[in-house]
């Protein structure tokens, strides 16, 4: 008997899209720290364990500076009286807010160094030209909207943690397009675990991860290869080539920083002294790394909330017969990036072929019994990855089954494309992920993509003035297609997302590109 087939319906929802789903029933329950990140970081060093034998002496905050007029004239008065001049103080126009710092009842705690914020803005300012201003804000008053206050700072020396209402504010604050950053005042170790503890409360479905040589966070504004360290903080094993900054994204945007080496001491300008050893940045690197921290946000804050984040497809039944079905694959490391961006290549893939598609989310590691019902797997991600013997056997298994992968290294991001190219090549030796050439059906149908748009960034790194060939690798077992890889970001395009730092291509091509990957699929 034949299925019917009905279409699925596009359901308009308010306020974060999928990525909220998590958020509706607040955030989880708090998780232990895990310390395997923060292996390599000094805490179980000699200098470490005698910390609290130094304490941190604080610049005072410096005053807020006047402005002077000498050229602004009185009033008109009747001639042949001369115009005054005057030259009485007045107040100056605030610049805009970009970071709060987040304030409790014991300053001796948030306030170790009270004007760290407030330094690193003026020294932007004299050097950088950009006019921006700090407050203190207490933690019962987190913004709802991200866009009134784009960062949220907290640091100190101490072991805290948030009450359960603020980490429910502070939830919705990074899911609606805020950054949350971290700083251990003197590296201390207590603030350290407690501050990754409340990472993990507070974005609970994103592991944290140690920020990698190629996150544009090192390249927003100064390239950063290698950062200096102060004394105490090199024999504690601070190293040049690990800055030990600790991330969390929410999409594409590392929303919530960690940094296990002090900042706010080189932000003040604080030296090191008899009484004051600082596990942290020389004064240059902790600006540098500030100044590269403000572009990097500000960069991203405009985009966070892309037009899919406030969409949501829904099947109008359950039924997956007869309708293409993705699943996302699962893996160790953060294999979430953009949430909606299947989602919206379906509805596109659907709208332009007429196959019916399956909206549902589906996630499956390789190892999962399900497979055998999924023509179509999709992986994507930003860092580094290891599957296990038996995910590369499930993998391997798939394939030759006569699965679809479906991969794309999000954002164009190194970490990746480094690693699926070495797992594929270790499930299959005997063969070897190829460009797949231009002249292939997968260029040519539905869809004739001769060309694609790259994004800034990608053309930037290409160093191309206009559109470039479309870049697919191929893996082929039996004469099939089994592996479709993209070094370039594509789900952004997918998403609508303007991703600043985006090494991808454009959403027009990208989705008429994801289009195209879909139907050959279907044809196989």
């Amino acid at each position: 008997m034949k299925t019917k087939l009905t279409v699925a319906c596009l359901v308009l929802v308010v306020a974060g899209g999928l990525f909220l789903r998590a958020a509706e029933s607040g955030a989880a329950a708090r998780p232990g720290a895990d310390p395997a990140i923060l292996r390599g970081l000094g805490l179980d060093s000699d200098v470490a364990k005698k910390e609290d034998d130094f304490s941190c002496v604080p610049k005072p905050q410096p005053s807020k500076p006047a402005q002077f007029s000498g050229a602004e004239g009185m009033p008109p008065l009747p001639l042949p009286a001369v115009p005054l001049r005057r030259t009485e103080k007045k107040n100056p126009p605030r610049p805009p807010v970009l970071i709060a710092k987040i304030s409790t009842r014991r300053a001796a705690d948030w306030a170790t160094n009270p004007g760290d914020t407030e330094n690193l803005l003026r020294w932007m300012a004299e050097n950088l030209k950009t006019h921006f201003t700090s407050i203190n804000l207490p933690q019962n008053r987190i913004p709802e909207n991200a866009r009134e206050i784009p960062v949220l700072y907290r640091t100190g020396h101490d072991a805290f943690s948030f009450p359960p209402e603020v980490r429910d504010q502070l939830r919705r604050y990074l899911l609606q397009g805020g950054t949350l950053v971290f700083d251990a005042c003197c590296g201390r170790r207590a603030f350290v675990e407690s501050a990754l503890a409340e990472m993990q409360t507070l974005v609970p479905e994103r592991p944290p991860y140690r920020l990698p040589p190629d996150h544009p966070f090192f390249h927003s504004y100064a390239g950063i290869r290698e950062v200096q360290f102060r004394p105490w903080a090199l024999k504690a094993g601070a190293q040049a080539d690990d800055p030990g900054v600790i991330g969390i994204d929410v999409g594409c945007r590392t929303a919530v920083f960690l940094f296990r080496w002090d900042v706010s001491c080189g932000w003040d300008g604080l030296a090191d002294s008899a009484e004051h050893r600082c596990l942290g940045y020389t004064a240059d690197s902790a600006r540098a790394l500030g100044a590269n921290l403000m572009a990097y946000i500000t960069a991203e804050h405009a985009t966070a909330m892309p037009l899919s984040r406030a969409l949501r497809f829904a099947d109008a039944t359950p039924e997956k017969h007869g309708r293409l079905t993705v699943a996302q694959v699962k893996y160790a490391g953060p294999w979430r990036t953009r949430e909606a961006g299947i989602s919206m290549l379906l509805n596109v893939f659907h709208e332009q072929t007429k196959i019916p598609v399956r909206f549902a989310q589906e996630e499956a590691a390789f190892t999962s019994k399900k497979l055998s019902e999924i023509p179509l797997l999709y992986m994507t991600g930003h860092e580094v990855f290891v599957l296990t013997p038996a995910e590369r056997d499930g993998l391997r298994e798939y394939l030759r089954r006569g699965g679809t992968l479906l991969a794309e290294a999000c954002c164009g991001r190194e970490g990746f494309d480094a690693a699926l190219r070495r797992e594929i090549a270790a499930a299959f030796p005997d063969a070897a992920l190829a460009p797949i050439p231009a002249g292939h059906m997968i260029f040519q149908y539905p869809n004739a993509l001769a060309a694609v748009q790259p994004r800034p960034a990608l053309a930037a790194k290409l160093k191309a003035a206009g559109k470039v060939p479309p870049r697919l690798l191929g893996l082929s077992l039996n004469g099939h297609l089994a592996v479709i890889y993209s070094p370039d970001g594509l789900a952004c395009g997918w998403e609508l997302a303007e991703c600043p730092y985006c090494r991808g291509v454009a959403s027009q091509d990208a989705l008429a590109l994801g289009v195209n990957i879909f139907s050959h699929v279907m044809t196989q």
